[in-house]
């Protein structure tokens, strides 16, 4: 029952986060704090249920010692929650360092961690790799569908895209012999798919300038600086620290442009529900991943 509330709960905080993402582009921390702390403590309850060995807890040298053990004896829930979610939030958490993801994705990598660290048939460490790939796969097919329905706004990016191609006809000469070079590899050792990996690649090849120039041409503008409100994202060449962070009302009036370069990031959160979605009630994940392969 306490798992169950604490599965709940990550649904109810990551749907209300990809509304408010998809509604204002931004995610209030509270909302995801509340995610990670009721995972943590639904699952600390269920742990206290089933039996905590507070004899082995009182020895502290253990924690050096044995620390398996001693994760150990907080319970399986309890032990499975802070051990998936520090796996969950090192990743999600890195990636914003790297200026990959905003706060709001790391946060909600933390609350899927701390809150759903298994499924309903218990410890398992199949449910954490069947969510990670999810999400990925997710991600990916998302930000695709993202980056056509922005190209029906603008549908001259599809022949920017096709100038580029013609540009750059000798890179991608080099970058098609590669991915034939690999496939080939799969084909002849029979580890892979290697027909399956060449139209993949290739894909990739051209799937990359597309959303390059989606990126470039309708995913970021020039506004006055008496026009930001505090939250908008500034362009690459104007963030700080390379985390993509939304500009703060004191940072806005210590500006001297008068213009500067937004940009729009894809709205990700709505991923990660529907990952968590789709792992606890299917599956997926490392099974689409070996179909993928072989």
């Amino acid at each position: 029952m306490l798992l169950t509330l604490s599965y709940t709960l990550a649904l109810a905080v990551l749907f209300a986060a990809a509304i408010s993402d998809l509604k204002t582009t931004e995610v209030p921390d509270w909302l995801s704090v509340i995610g990670v702390v009721g995972g943590v403590v639904l699952h600390a309850a269920a742990s206290y249920q089933a039996g905590i060995d507070y004899r082995t807890l009182s020895n502290i040298f253990l924690i050096l010692d044995s620390p398996v053990t001693w994760l150990g004896a907080l319970g399986e829930p309890l032990m499975w929650s802070l051990g998936i979610g520090a796996l969950f939030s090192v990743y999600g958490w890195t990636l914003y360092i790297l200026g990959m993801w905003g706060g709001a994705d790391a946060f909600a990598m933390s609350v899927l961690g701390f809150a759903v660290p298994y499924g309903f048939a218990g410890p398992d460490l199949m449910h954490a790799v069947n969510l990670f790939i999810n999400i990925m796969f997710v991600g990916l097919l998302y930000t695709l569908l993202f980056a056509f329905y922005k190209s029906v706004q603008n549908k001259q990016v599809w022949s920017k895209t096709w100038s580029d191609i013609k540009e750059q006809e000798a890179r991608i000469t080099v970058e098609i012999i590669a991915a034939a070079a690999i496939s080939g590899l799969g084909v002849y050792t029979g580890n892979f798919n290697g027909l399956t990996y060449f139209v993949l690649l290739v894909s990739f090849v051209f799937l990359y300038r597309f959303i390059k120039n989606i990126e470039n041409d309708l995913m970021s503008k020039e506004i006055a600086v008496s026009e930001l409100e505090g939250g908008e994202v500034l362009a690459k060449d104007e963030e700080k620290g390379g985390k993509v962070k939304g500009i703060t009302q004191e940072e806005i009036e210590s500006l001297e442009a008068e213009k500067v370069v937004i940009k729009e990031g894809v709205r990700f959160i709505p991923v990660f529900p529907v990952a968590l979605v789709l792992t606890l009630f299917y599956g997926g994940g490392i099974e689409w991943l070996v179909l993928l392969i072989n």
